[in-house]
């Protein structure tokens, strides 16, 4: 086969960037739309982009990921909005997991890239808490409780034209408010939380859209390990979240529930690589995994991550399904 035209690559490579921003930029305003898209929308965002940094390298993800953040500038200009802090937020969450995806491409072990990911995002929110906890002024904190202090009403009331036994209307009411409360002091900790389980949608997800280049076909899912390390440092968060009181506590807490999603996404690993080789049919693991993310089968999913580095469940269910 002739070697391919330079003009032809150029024109392939530049068509990829676009739709890679245009991508972006898609399920970044559909956050802005509909916020409580969210969870879903703004790992997605970063999934072309990841997808590219496999194909074309970093460099080529870098420039979808600005010419995204540049079109977020705009829409936050044309809507009256802050430009600055919308493009800051599209450059962040499309920007790093390509980065950490082409280290990939250069040859880091996809494992050990997605920790850095994780830990990239998880500093700037660990430092900006820090910033709030000991300068006391929880802007943060004044501004979850006043949005739940507008919503519980509502949400009580509308309970109340539904039911009209007394106990559960006041049942869901603590409840909402235990709710606020949590919010409140572990921010920074279901943020982080959130990072990491975005992390992971868009930095395999990614990957998988991008195969069959060798750095995807390396960066599965299913292969996702984590260090023992921090496993003792999730024991002992635990341990300060259970028995410290005020702020060792509250620093316990918001270190715990990253590395509870970390460990829960290393178990879902394990998980799917099982059902990868015992259930053939799609809908089935799909079933399966929407299962688990209930309670309290999510907490043992957290679990089987947590021990997988003594025990490595994958060599040893491989072993015992040999003997089958």
């Amino acid at each position: 086969m002739g070697e391919a035209d330079p003009r032809q690559e150029r024109r392939s490579v530049a068509a990829e960037i676009l739709v890679a921003g245009a991508a972006a930029v898609f399920f970044l305003v559909a956050f802005l739309l509909v916020p409580l898209l969210g969870t879903v929308a703004l790992p997605l965002a970063a999934v072309p982009a990841v997808r590219l940094a496999h194909r074309r390298g970093g460099a080529a993800a870098a420039v979808a990921c600005g010419a995204g953040a540049a079109l977020i500038m705009g829409v936050g200009a044309a809507t009256g909005g802050s430009a600055i802090a919308l493009a800051a937020l599209a450059g962040g969450i499309t920007l790093l997991p390509a980065l950490f995806a082409a280290a990939v491409r250069r040859g880091v072990p996809p494992s050990r890239a997605f920790l850095a990911l994780c830990a990239a995002g998880l500093l700037p929110i660990a430092g900006f808490g820090a910033v709030e906890l000991w300068s006391g002024r929880s802007t943060v904190e004044r501004e979850i409780g006043r949005t739940f202090d507008g919503m519980i009403p509502a949400a009580v009331a509308s309970y109340e034209r539904s039911t009209k036994d007394p106990v559960e209307v006041e049942r869901v009411r603590r409840t909402l408010t235990a709710a606020r409360d949590l919010a409140r002091r572990y921010w920074p900790g279901l943020l982080g939380a959130s990072w990491v389980l975005g992390a992971a949608v868009a930095f395999y997800s990614g990957a998988r859209a991008a195969r069959p280049a060798a750095s995807a076909e390396a960066t599965r899912f299913e292969r996702l390990r984590a260090p023992a390390a921090l496993a003792g440092l999730f024991v002992l968060s635990g341990a300060g979240t259970a028995l410290a009181r005020g702020t060792g506590r509250t620093l316990a807490g918001n270190v715990l529930l990253p590395l509870g999603a970390l460990f829960f996404a290393v178990g879902l690993s394990i998980i799917c690589h099982f059902a990868r080789k015992w259930f053939r049919f799609r809908i089935l693991r799909i079933g399966l995994y929407g299962l688990l993310l209930y309670f309290p089968m999510n907490l043992g999913v957290a679990l089987l991550g947590l021990f997988d580095w003594y025990a490595d469940f994958r060599r040893r269910g491989e072993g015992a399904t040999e003997k089958i």
